[in-house]
């Protein structure tokens, strides 16, 4: 029999489901995304408000072995509006019924839909669909109640309600980045408490899923430098700002500072240097970019040049207290009362600790600008 379609629907052949999922197409209620998953004896669908959680039922489809390449898909997207198919197939004839769309595999002659007991087939779609720009420029939005979200029609005034299963991308980044720069580890401070790295983890995978998509996104690539660094991964940090570097479109000096300060952290004194002269490069007068280097030739024995960068840094910035501390520690060193650090913790008078600190560190005012300033996407 045919079946209803609405929205954005995942439409699958019942024999594919009977190859690929135990108990066949008559379990399908075992996996179904929502409500308005159903099928006949020959089809089974499910309808999405969201295209993007179409997308993502199909996927999770194809990972159960059906097929969705073009010339012989078990599993088609259908969108009910536009009346397209994708990928085209030869099993599915697309019927339209006073502004409803109903689907059936090729050659069945039944005049019974199945649909949902509240359907009126007289009264049109249930779903009400908007183009991106008339959204944007008829819609405001108003809040998330779980899984939904709710507009006002700017003209009328009407609350609009448009269902998703899933976090878009810009959401998962924001929520990723709330947690891991809210927690941040600072080069050389021990790992924040278990149950923040928990957390921290689970934004790990947000943003592991992130780039699986778009392996492009600089932005996503040092939130996770930032997150490995702070559960104490060290080289996977590297390793994602490193990659962050190379798909940045233009250079940027935070990318630098901040693998600047995990090479420091892992010892590689040298790397830091290299690393910081970049970030200087970008940004000669940056004070902190300067104070940062000339810690990092500190510790790599290079006393003299360490103390020339930060009389340049402290020409710029007189009352920089952090840097006159470093200042004061170089001038120990060079007149002999103080033995040359080599790590982070010696320079601050402490020895090693990977002990987890007990309360997260406040998130200072440039990076609630980060978070602002971040997207996903470029």
């Amino acid at each position: 029999m045919p079946v209803l379609l609405e929205g954005t629907a995942v439409v699958i052949r019942n024999d594919a489901l009977d190859r690929c999922l135990e108990g066949g197409a008559s379990d399908f209620h075992t996996i179904a995304p929502n409500a308005m998953s159903f099928g006949d004896g020959e089809l089974t669908q499910a309808s999405f408000m969201s295209p993007r959680d179409a997308e993502l039922f199909r996927d999770k489809l194809l990972l159960m072995g059906l097929c969705g390449d073009e010339g012989a898909p078990d599993v088609v997207l259908v969108d009910a509006h536009n009346r397209t198919m994708h990928p085209l197939c030869d099993w599915l004839q697309l019927i339209e019924y006073k502004g409803n769309l109903i689907a059936s595999l090729v050659g069945n002659e039944s005049g019974v839909v199945v649909a949902p007991e509240t359907w009126d087939p007289d009264a049109g779609p249930t779903l009400q669909h908007m183009s991106a720009d008339e959204v944007r420029n008829r819609l405001e939005f108003v809040r998330r109640e779980e899984r939904v979200d709710v507009y006002r029609d700017k003209e009328t005034g009407q609350l609009l309600y448009s269902a998703r299963l899933h976090e878009t991308p810009e959401e998962l980044f924001r929520k990723s980045a709330d947690v891991v720069l809210g927690n941040m580890r600072h080069p050389g401070q021990p790992p924040p408490s278990e149950d923040v790295q928990q957390a921290i983890r689970e934004a790990i995978g947000r943003l592991q899923r992130l780039v699986s998509q778009r392996d492009d996104a600089w932005r996503v690539w040092f939130l996770l430098g930032k997150a490995w660094h702070a559960v104490d991964r060290i080289p996977r940090a590297i390793q994602a700002l490193e990659r962050a570097l190379e798909v940045v479109d233009e250079p940027q000096t935070i990318i630098y500072k901040e693998l600047a300060g995990v090479l420091l952290a892992d010892g590689d004194t040298e790397r830091a240097c290299q690393t910081g002269e970049k970030a200087v490069a970008l940004a000669p007068d940056d004070v902190e970019l300067l104070g940062n280097l000339s810690i990092a030739y500190l510790l790599d024995g290079r006393v003299e040049i360490a103390r020339k960068t930060l009389e340049h840094a402290l020409t710029i910035c007189c009352d920089d207290t952090t840097n006159q501390f470093v200042m004061d520690k170089i001038t120990a060193v060079l007149e002999g009362r103080l033995p040359r650090p080599r790590t982070l913790a010696e320079l601050e008078g402490r020895g090693p600790s990977t002990r987890p600190e007990s309360t997260p560190r406040p998130k200072s005012s440039w990076i609630r600008g980060l978070i602002r300033r971040f997207s996903p996407s470029r």
